[in-house]
């Protein structure tokens, strides 16, 4: 579905974009490309313009149009619902036996970051955090709880904490 989106949208943004272009965008291999642009042409949702031998331009059909918006909503729905998913994680782990623990966030400041930190704020927990790749080794007292969005990078650092993993 993402990649299907950020083709429609891509093609719908510029449609003299090449498969290599697309590929690289969506971080698919040309073949991979070839094979869902064949399969959107396909299904109606973009249409094949030769515009001289060696160059085509890609185009959206009505179909396709309707689809992105379609697409996009739903990419949009279950954005909210795993934001909300998210904070009600952060909520679960604060709660009761939690409430004494001190909170420590381990990963990277992006929206992952961003969603936990305002969550926590609004119900005034207090938290520090740790860059993802610090060393954890400080924490492995009952008295803290860490919080990541980052599984692999703990599992590499730490065996003896209270590592919750909002995903």
């Amino acid at each position: 579905m993402i990649n299907e989106l950020e083709i429609l949208k891509s093609v719908d943004e510029e449609n003299r974009i090449t498969q290599r272009e697309l590929a690289k965008r969506t971080g698919l291999s040309l073949g991979s490309m070839n094979v869902l642009l064949k399969r959107l042409i396909h299904k109606g949702l973009i249409k094949i313009e030769h515009i001289n031998s060696r160059t085509i331009k890609y185009v959206l059909t009505p179909k396709g149009i309707a689809e992105k918006a379609r697409l996009t909503y739903q990419y949009i729905v279950n954005s909210y619902y795993y934001i909300i998913s998210v904070e009600q994680k952060i909520e679960q782990i604060i709660s009761n036996k939690n409430e004494e623990k001190k909170v420590i966030l381990y990963g990277e400041k992006d929206e992952l970051y961003d969603i936990i930190t305002a969550k926590l704020r609004s119900k005034n927990k207090e938290f520090a955090y740790v860059q993802r790749g610090s060393d954890l080794s400080v924490y492995t007292s009952d008295q803290y709880i860490i919080i990541t969005w980052h599984p692999v990078d703990v599992f590499k650092n730490m065996h003896n904490c209270d590592i919750v993993n909002i995903l």
